[in-house]
C-alpha cells in the first residue's frame, strides 16, 4: 500500500498511485476505464467521495498496461486511509473487472513526500482487527506500519505488493532465465550490452518466450512464485531444447521491466487471466501484531510484549510457570516471537549465495 502526503498528488509527474492491467503473462492497455476515490478512514462512517467517478484519459497512460490514478490537490484531505476504486473492461464487449488501490494520506511532519511509504497493513484495517483503538493517533499508527512493514521485508527479503520494476539479470546460455522476484507480469525484456559510445539493446518479441505467473491463474501444484523464471520457445511457441537457443551469456546483461511481487491470487471465476493478486492475508496479520506491540510499548522495553518468546519461566508471590520444550523457549532471529517468525519463514526468499 502506498501513501500521500497532505498536499502532494499523484499524476503523471508523480505516478505514486498506479492501476496495473494484465492479459495472462505481460501487460495489456484496457479498452476503456474509470476510477473514483474514497476516503474510508473510519469503519464506522460510510466512505466519502473525494474524487467523483471519472473516465481515464489518454494522459493518464505511462506505458502499456500501466495508468496513473490521478487525485488533484489533497491539501484538505483527512490524515488516513483512502482507496481509489477502479473499473475496467479488457476486451470488446468483455466483462468488468474492479481494482482497488488502497493508500494512505500522511502528515507532512512525518512524511515530507509519501513516495517511499509502503505499509502492509491500512490503518481502517487495523482498527477492524483491532490491532488499534479508533481513538489512537493515526499518524502514529502510520510511521508504526511504516516501520513494521520495512521490518517484514528486510527479514523476509522480498515484498508483497504489485510493484513495477527495472532490473537486471544475468543470462546463462539457457532457455530458462531465472529471476529472483515472484512475476504478476512483464512489460519488456531486453538483451543489453556496452560499446564505445553507450549502451545498445536488443528487445525480445513477448512471442519469444513463455511468462510463469501460473499461480495467478489457478494452478496451486506449481507454486511459480517460488520459481520465477522466463522461458525461450521456438515461433510456434515449443520449448527448445538446442543449446543454440538461450538467453545470451553474461553479467547483469538481460533487462527485465515488468510487475513483480510475492502476492496472493485472486479467484477470477471467469478465468480471464487478469487480476494481479493482493498482499497476503498473514503478511498483514503480522504487519498488524506488530503495530499493536509498538503502540503497547514505543520505547520497546518489555520483553513480555515484543519477545514473548524469550520468557523461559515466570514468578509471582503465590504462582510460577515454566514452558515446556524448547520450541518456546527462545527468541529467533526475526521478531524475537516464535510464532511470528514461524509465518515469515513461510514467506522468505531463498538465500542467494554467490550471485553476480
Amino acid at each position: 500500500m502506498r501513501g500521500l502526503t497532505q498536499g502532494e498528488a499523484s499524476s503523471t509527474a508523480n505516478p505514486v498511485l498506479q492501476l496495473y492491467c494484465r492479459s495472462g503473462g505481460f501487460l495489456a492497455d484496457f479498452i476503456s476505464g474509470t476510477y473514483k476515490v474514497e476516503y474510508i478512514g473510519d469503519p464506522a462512517v460510510a466512505p466519502v467521495e473525494k474524487v467523483a467517478t471519472t473516465a481515464f484519459v489518454v494522459g493518464d497512460k505511462l506505458a502499456t498496461g500501466r495508468y496513473v490514478i490521478p487525485t488533484g490537490a489533497t491539501t484538505t484531505w483527512t490524515v488516513g486511509t483512502h482507496r481509489a476504486v477502479c473499473n475496467y473492461v479488457m476486451t470488446v464487449a468483455g466483462s468488468t473487472y474492479q481494482q482497488i488501490v488502497e493508500f494512505e494520506i500522511l502528515n507532512s511532519g512525518d512524511f515530507p513526500t509519501g513516495r517511499g511509504y509502503v505499509g502492509y497493513i491500512s490503518v481502517r484495517r487495523a482498527i477492524q482487527d483491532e490491532y488499534m483503538l479508533s481513538t489512537d493517533s493515526v499518524p502514529t499508527a502510520q510511521r508504526y506500519i511504516y516501520r513494521a512493514s520495512q521490518q517484514i521485508e528486510r527479514w523476509c527479503h522480498r515484498w508483497f505488493e504489485p510493484r513495477y520494476v527495472v532490473f537486471k539479470v544475468p543470462g546463462l546460455e539457457r532457455s530458462q532465465l531465472l529471476l529472483d522476484e515472484a512475476i504478476i507480469a512483464i512489460e519488456d525484456v531486453y538483451a543489453v550490452w556496452q560499446t564505445t559510445t553507450g549502451q545498445d539493446t536488443y528487445k525480445f518479441e513477448q512471442y519469444l518466450y513463455k511468462v510463469y505467473n501460473r499461480y495467478l491463474d489457478g494452478s496451486a501444484d506449481l507454486d511459480d512464485r517460488w520459481h520465477p523464471m522466463l522461458y525461450l520457445t521456438d515461433v510456434d511457441g515449443t520449448i527448445p531444447r538446442t543449446r543454440g537457443f538461450a538467453w545470451p551469456y553474461g553479467n547483469q546483461n538481460i533487462q527485465v521491466q515488468g510487475v513483480f511481487g510475492f502476492v496472493d491470487p485472486e479467484y477470477d471465476p471467469l478465468a480471464g487471466e487478469i487480476l494481479i493478486g493482493s498482499t497476503p492475508r498473514e503478511i498483514a496479520m503480522v504487519a498488524g501484531t506488530l503495530l499493536y506491540r509498538y503502540m503497547e510499548d514505543p520505547m520497546l522495553s518489555s520483553v513480555l510484549v515484543h519477545q514473548p518468546g524469550a520468557i523461559v519461566s515466570a514468578r509471582t508471590r503465590d504462582q510460577s510457570y515454566k514452558r515446556g520444550g524448547s520450541d518456546g523457549a527462545a527468541p529467533t532471529n526475526m521478531s524475537g516471537d516464535p510464532l511470528i517468525d514461524g509465518i515469515l519463514q513461510k514467506y522468505q526468499a531463498p538465500l542467494a549465495v554467490g550471485t553476480l
